[in-house]
């Protein structure tokens, strides 16, 4: 694994450990914003285009999305070459945005720490969100997506990704179906686990990432 930022923050030096801690995930990702998106292609990530295919039937004609967690904006990215849609991302580091910012592909970007909810969006403001690569480094992640039941319509879609070793000791799938028996959502599909990042020697087949889809009751 190539290493990024390490030495840098002490909260997070690992990738596969990831952390919650907002300041030093901030600080991460700004130190790697300058090449990220050269190493994720080298690495083979391929969720954006798998979350899309997802979405892709649930959106209507000019959706408005919210890309939680939009990074530098490979799923804003993904969403403008699929449709005429129209995208908000909000993010923590500061220097991922301005790379955001530089694709032409988002109407606001907004700085942000996303485990601090609610998250600054009005109710029901989009016909749907997406968490892509996320959800690693949110502490409470059932406040997060709670949080966007909020901000999404009734009868919007949120598709969201978790690693499968962190879905396992999660017991992720406990969460999703609590938020369904709480009449928040009704799931749509969890798919089975999914090559993440092929092209890194730390996650390999080892680690994979599983993908869900929900409809906002």
């Amino acid at each position: 694994m190539q290493s990024v930022g390490k030495g840098k923050t002490q909260g997070l030096s690992s990738l596969k450990e990831g952390s919650t801690d907002s300041e030093a995930v901030a600080s991460y990702y700004d130190d790697w914003a300058g090449n990220y998106d050269e190493t994720l292609n080298q690495w083979q990530y391929q969720a954006p285009d798998d979350a899309m295919d997802l979405l892709m039937p649930h959106l209507p004609a000019n959706a408005r999305l919210l890309d939680v967690g939009c990074g530098t904006g490979l799923f804003g990215e993904t969403l403008s070459r699929r449709g005429n849609f129209r995208a908000d991302g909000i993010d923590i580091s500061a220097e991922s945005l301005k790379r955001a910012g530089t694709r032409g592909v988002y109407e606001q970007l907004l700085q942000h720490d996303l485990q601090q909810v609610p998250l600054p969006v009005e109710d029901k403001a989009y016909d749907a969100a997406a968490s892509i690569g996320v959800l690693t480094y949110i502490e409470d992640a059932e406040a997060l997506l709670r949080d966007l039941c909020r901000c999404v319509r009734k009868d919007g879609v949120i598709t969201f990704t978790q690693r499968s070793d962190r879905w396992a000791a999660l017991d992720f799938a406990a969460t999703v179906k609590r938020l369904e028996t709480e009449g928040l959502w009704s799931v749509l599909s969890i798919s089975e686990p999914r090559p993440y990042l092929p092209g890194n020697e730390e996650f390999g087949s080892a680690i994979a990432v599983i993908h869900t889809l929900c409809r906002v009751r």
